[in-house]
């Protein structure tokens, strides 16, 4: 059995020998020669955990010197930190570039035979397998504990390299050599994941399976490849329960999603010339590089979902520890000829060069132009994702407005409590993203970033969301107008304060603006929040004054500074700008409404944002909210709101001038009452209405 056949190899000589492929062959030269500059040996200890390798004070991963051990740099002040967490985690970094290279210097020794980059792989391959004794001997007190790395995730991470690297440079080996790395090194790794299996649909087990299966296709271990695929945990189950139907991993997080994907396709690479079990026949993998191209931000982007880094995108950085997505979407146009994985490259391209590893093993050699034209609304039901785009096919990136409503499963050990988060997209950047994680290894992580107070949704007497599965009532794409419509309740007195709350959010998007409907109801009177966090700085005519105690009233609350409140009992503006363009907001008056403010963590955490919070107290709350994303100044001149917007007169509505037009809007909370008499409109205003309670999808 063989990882790359000959065929393989023909192919990959005639890749590095095409222009289009050149920048991959320089990226590979030059990732060669920078770790001959900078070499690191195999590290007498065994690895530390990644997430370590931050600074306390600003959220920021260090910078790793492979030249320092013992001092490590924070890039934001050149602050120095030290310790044995940091150096264990600085070996995370050391293993990673050893296996990293190994493939490298291999992959390149193939192709143009130089001896100078096979030695360092033998000394690599070598070095761990007469190393790898010892580290089994370092206690660790960690739930999935790794030998060479902090966890089983991590070893397994580190192993596929190792073995693709191994099986290049195979030839060149001795009997005794190849006893050695493969006995003392490759197995005692694949009985430690077996050993160690992850049980449960989980990243981790993925990734178990991967480094199982891969090694049992080198060593011809029948046992292990069966493991990988057919056991209690393995590719079969993964496959079936975890992918979502919709395509996304059930963890809810994109990075998530990408890390658990290549984890797939890592197994798929290994098990493509064994016919029988050649996983590019399963659905899933399609589905899965499908789903973050149906749910990008129009940049490429990724909403940072849950435990999502912020960074993700489909065009360039995914998530640590795995190639930038373009590399998945090489392997993907080469094995499902999708053409939206052929134009997601081709506009990959235009912003930067096509250098990855994948490319250079997969790709092929023609992509498609890329298409201009916007993607259109997209819902991904099984994950409660609703997602709305501007439906004018003639808008540039620039110039097209995206909101996204979460209402689905929680997501497991990396969900994030808040249902029916609202987030917005528009004029070329995020407005009020979801802030996804910074980094697992800071305080905040826990005490804001995993918190509902982060979040823009409501909370009930300041308390974080239990975890819940919401569901959606309706949802409309295009037309006149778009509309996102969705619920959630909490039962049980594990619910705590939301035991008996319900909650319903409706989005109603119009080109220029849309309307946020948010009805909470409680069994008895509670305090409810709603919450909305934007970049930039705020401007309102409410009467604000300071009100520090604010930190006191709820989870994540104390991390709200500068904070200001201000009674509403009539309607009123607020409106954040940015540096280019703003957002502004129009709300009624409610005679127990108040209004609070505060500085709120971004990310990374240095990165503010302020947090807008509506507050109102009861057994029912409705917020009427309407958002206004500008590029240059605003186009509304002007919303006048219906006398009442209770939730008991079972009506709320407005009237909106925008761009010199009036449109009418009545929403019909409660069928038992009637519609109210507004008055005549005129010829010119449009009309628009919605009914609750017939929104059934």
């Amino acid at each position: 059995m063989m990882l790359l056949s000959d065929a393989d190899w023909q192919e990959i000589r005639q890749r590095a020998g095409l222009p289009t492929f050149g920048p991959a062959m320089q990226r590979l030269r030059e990732e060669v020669a920078d770790f001959l500059a900078h070499p690191v040996a195999v590290p007498a200890e065994p690895g530390g955990y990644y997430h370590d390798y931050f600074c306390p004070a600003h959220g920021v991963q260090l910078r790793f010197d492979p030249a320092s051990p013992q001092k490590h740099v924070c890039p934001v002040d050149n602050a120095v930190w030290q310790g044995e967490r940091f150096d264990a985690a600085w070996r995370w970094f050391v293993n990673n570039r050893l296996a990293e290279s190994a493939i490298r210097l291999a992959l390149l020794w193939r192709l143009e035979g130089n001896p100078a980059h096979l030695e360092p792989v033998l000394r690599t391959l070598t070095g761990y397998a007469e190393q790898y004794a010892a580290y089994q001997k370092v206690p660790r007190t960690v739930a999935n504990p790794g030998v060479a790395t902090y966890t089983t995730l991590d070893e397994s991470v580190w192993v596929l390299p190792l073995a693709w690297a191994y099986e290049m440079v195979t030839d060149t080996l001795s009997p005794s050599q190849q006893r050695l790395i493969q006995e003392q090194l490759f197995l005692p790794v694949a009985e430690h994941l077996i050993q160690h299996h992850f049980g449960g649909i989980h990243n981790f087990a993925c990734w178990h399976n991967a480094a199982i299966g891969t090694l049992g296709v080198l060593l011809g271990r029948d046992d292990l490849i069966d493991f990988a695929l057919h056991s209690d945990y393995g590719c079969d189950r993964q496959l079936q329960e975890g992918v979502l139907a919709d395509g996304l991993w059930f963890e809810g997080s994109y990075s998530y999603h990408f890390y658990t994907l290549y984890a797939l396709l890592a197994l798929a690479k290994a098990m493509r010339h064994l016919l029988a079990r050649d996983l590019r026949a399963r659905p899933q993998l399609r589905l899965m590089l499908l789903a973050p191209i149906q749910s990008a931000y129009p940049d490429g982007s990724l909403p940072a979902t849950n435990d999502c880094w912020y960074f993700t995108s489909t065009l360039a950085d995914c998530c640590h520890g795995v190639p930038p997505a373009p590399a998945f979407y090489e392997i993907g146009y080469a094995w499902f000829d999708e053409a939206a994985f052929g134009q997601t490259l081709q506009r990959a391209y235009e912003q930067t060069a096509r250098e990855s590893l994948d490319a250079l093993l997969f790709g092929r050699a023609d992509l498609p132009g890329a298409t201009g034209e916007p993607l259109p609304s997209t819902l991904l039901p099984a994950s409660g994702y609703a997602i709305l785009r501007s439906d004018a096919p003639t808008l540039s990136a620039d110039e097209q407005r995206y909101l996204l409503l979460k209402y689905g499963p929680h997501g497991g050990g990396h969900g994030h409590p808040d249902k029916l988060n609202l987030l917005l997209y528009a004029n070329g950047q995020r407005f009020s993203p979801d802030l996804g994680t910074p980094g697992y290894g800071l305080d905040l992580f826990e005490s804001w970033y995993r918190q509902t107070a982060s979040h823009n949704t409501v909370t009930v007497d300041g308390q974080s969301q239990p975890e819940a599965n919401g569901e959606l009532h309706f949802f409309q794409g295009e037309g006149a107008f778009q509309v996102a419509d969705a619920a959630v309740g909490w039962a049980g007195e594990e619910a705590g304060v939301y035991a008996g709350v319900s909650m319903r959010r409706v989005v109603l998007a119009r080109p220029a603006y849309f309307l946020d409907l948010f009805i909470v109801n409680a069994p008895q009177p509670r305090r409810f929040d709603w919450l909305f966090r934007t970049m930039g700085s705020l401007h309102t005519t409410l009467p604000l004054a300071k009100y520090p105690e604010i930190t006191s009233e709820g989870q994540g609350y104390q991390h709200i500074d500068a904070a200001q409140r201000a009674a509403s009992p009539g309607d009123w503006q607020a409106e954040w700008r940015l540096p280019t363009g703003g957002l502004a907001l129009f709300a009624p008056g409610a005679l127990d409404g108040e209004v609070l403010t505060g500085v709120t963590p971004g990310n990374p955490p240095t990165d503010q944002a302020v947090t807008l919070i509506q507050r109102r107290a009861g057994t029912t709350a409705i917020f009427v909210t309407l958002f206004h994303p500008y590029a240059d100044s605003p186009t509304i001149s002007g919303v006048e709101w219906m006398a009442d917007n209770r939730s008991s007169a079972g009506w709320a509505g407005c009237r909106v001038t925008v761009g010199g037009q009036r449109e009418q809007w009545l929403l019909q909370l409660r069928p038992d009452r009637i519609a109210p008499d507004w008055g005549a409109a005129s010829e010119a205003e449009t009309k628009f209405s919605y009914a609750l309670d017939k929104a059934i999808a």
